[in-house]
């Protein structure tokens, strides 16, 4: 494997806030954070015991493997029963604590962390949760046996060896420094499975034994998953709930009389009109959440194919558009202007966004300045392109339809190529298009989630096939780069350089709603809802 894929893969950073107290910039020392955060400080009244927790799924996990799957559907159902080394604060989607581990520290060249484990975890068999399982664990999801799959694996290609130093003390050894690393492991997928049952059966599709708050009690296919409290939980007087149960509800519309009626708590990623309207009508009985998410609705040009090779033609389209429409007409409203980053902690800052083509609020003087760059490029009369585009997913035809109408103000004309997702797919990944509509997606908000597969060469999401030098070399620069300060500026350089590109354009990033009862308490919706499916520190009142 290339260092360049390897400088890929290093995953997610600790946000500029927490950086400086996570990774010392003063002299790289221990991190000690504690293993839970109770009652985040709000004024909520002290926590009720007992209960089952109620959660719409739309759909049933094809199994119970953390490894091989990545529908929300089989991490969603089990998440709780698991534990990982770290994870974002169940408060602070921006804040990486301590989950198994103790304690962490970063080796004095940035080539190694060594984490200290909890000592009193145990598997819901009854076995020692110890440095073994966890070497175990990821060393299968880094570099998985002939026959095993590992769906996030790249994400891990940046851990050279790991090495159970003690019982209760792990050591991952780096390729390279990758201070995104320890963000990478917080998120939700990379649980710590039990070594024991991995080495007798090869994987977890069938056994769902972790070390977390609550136990795998039964799975009814097409109706339901049930856990249960673990009594052996190694966090004390946690959690708070008797159980969990997941209703298998693939209808929007019945997943919302659930909500209203209190047969179902939680309610992802609500459709927004749910959302408003339970915030007009039910404020008594359902809570509303809105989190700006990591996920932007673009359109990617291929380069491999004339006009598109032309930066002058790319720059035109970026220049036709008007963002702030494409919010409310595309997404009824429900999204933020970014750049190729949300515009907190790592992107743009508004005034910063504004000053780059195509984000100028006065966009008839930009498609004044696009018609004379395709004129300079010698399409004075415009042109006709074909669109393709995923049909009957998210917000796809919708966008296709307003950019036919964008790029028609100077004079592209766009016919819409229509096509069922397999065939959508099969043509992005051959490059078999000239403009298509795409998504941008991220596990956190991080550059090298967000721009790496997305935007340097041979990335696997790169289907318009940007190539640029100085792109690569600002993406390894900035992935490697452990002061945060520095860090920041190489992205602030990154970003502004392929946004100069314009090969995939984001027209804004997508809000999310999530609909909880007004019963669930110390809840706060992540950006990322994969990232926060614990639950070991809500309850429910009467």
């Amino acid at each position: 494997m290339s260092d360049e894929l390897d400088i890929k893969a290093c995953g997610l950073i600790i946000t500029r806030r927490n950086a400086l107290q996570a990774l010392g910039l003063a002299g790289i020392g221990v991190i000690s954070l504690g293993r839970t955060d109770t009652a985040f400080g709000q004024e909520i009244g002290q926590p009720v015991k007992g209960g089952t927790l109620s959660i719409r799924i739309s759909g049933d996990p094809p199994n119970f493997d953390m490894f091989s799957n990545s529908t929300l559907w089989s991490l969603a159902t089990i998440a709780a029963c698991y534990n990982s080394l770290v994870k974002f604060s169940p408060a602070d989607p921006m804040k990486v604590v301590g989950d198994l581990a103790t304690e962490w520290k970063l080796g004095d060249d940035g080539r190694s962390i060594t984490f200290k484990l909890v000592k009193d975890a145990r598997f819901h068999d009854g076995v020692p949760l110890t440095s073994a399982d966890v070497k175990y664990t990821f060393d299968i999801a880094r570099d998985p046996p002939e026959g095993t799959v590992s769906a996030r694996k790249i994400l891990l290609s940046a851990i050279e060896t790991i090495d159970a130093v003690d019982e209760y003390t792990v050591r991952f050894n780096l390729k390279r420094p990758c201070p995104s690393l320890i963000t990478t492991l917080a998120t939700g997928w990379f649980v710590v499975a039990p070594k024991h049952i991995l080495e007798a059966k090869g994987n977890m599709k069938e056994d769902v034994v972790g070390s977390g708050p609550y136990k795998f009690q039964q799975y009814t296919r097409g109706v339901s998953v049930e856990l249960v409290r673990n009594p052996a939980y190694h966090v004390s007087d946690r959690p708070h709930l008797d159980g969990i149960t997941f209703f298998i509800v693939p209808e929007a519309s019945t997943a919302f009389s659930y909500l209203a009626s209190g047969q179902v708590h939680i309610y992802d990623e609500i459709p927004s009109n749910y959302a408003k309207q339970a915030e007009s009508e039910m404020r008594d009985l359902i809570k509303i959440h809105k989190k700006a998410s990591y996920v932007g609705d673009p359109y990617t040009v291929n380069t491999r194919r004339k006009p598109f090779d032309d930066v002058r033609v790319r720059k035109a389209l970026a220049m036709s558009i008007n963002h702030a429409q494409a919010v409310q007409v595309v997404n009824a409203g429900d999204g933020e202007l970014g750049g190729l980053l949300p515009s907190s902690p790592w992107g743009m800052a508004p005034g910063d966004l504004a000053g780059m083509p195509g984000y100028s609020p006065d966009v008839e003087k930009s498609r004044a300045v696009a018609r004379e760059l395709l004129a300079d490029a010698g399409y004075s009369n415009g042109f006709d392109a074909k669109m393709v585009v995923r049909r009957g997913a998210g917000t796809h035809e919708a966008r296709a339809i307003f950019l036919a109408d964008q790029f028609a103000k100077i004079g592209v004309r766009l016919t819409l190529d229509l096509q069922e997702s397999a065939a959508y797919f099969e043509k992005m990944q051959k490059h078999d298009f000239e403009i298509a509509t795409n998504t941008v997606t991220s596990l956190a908000n991080d550059p090298d989630f967000l721009l790496g597969d997305f935007h340097t060469t041979g990335g696997s999401l790169n289907y318009g096939g940007l190539s640029s030098k100085v792109i690569d070399d600002l993406f390894i620069a900035q992935s490697q780069e452990v002061d945060m300060a520095k860090r920041a500026d190489l992205v602030h350089q990154l970003e502004k350089a392929i946004m100069e590109e314009y090969v995939t354009v984001i027209l804004y990033f997508k809000n999310k709603y999530t609909g909880t009862s007004t019963r669930l308490q110390n809840y706060t919706m992540h950006p990322e809802p994969d990232n926060n499916r614990r639950m070991e520190d809500v309850w429910l009142t009467a």
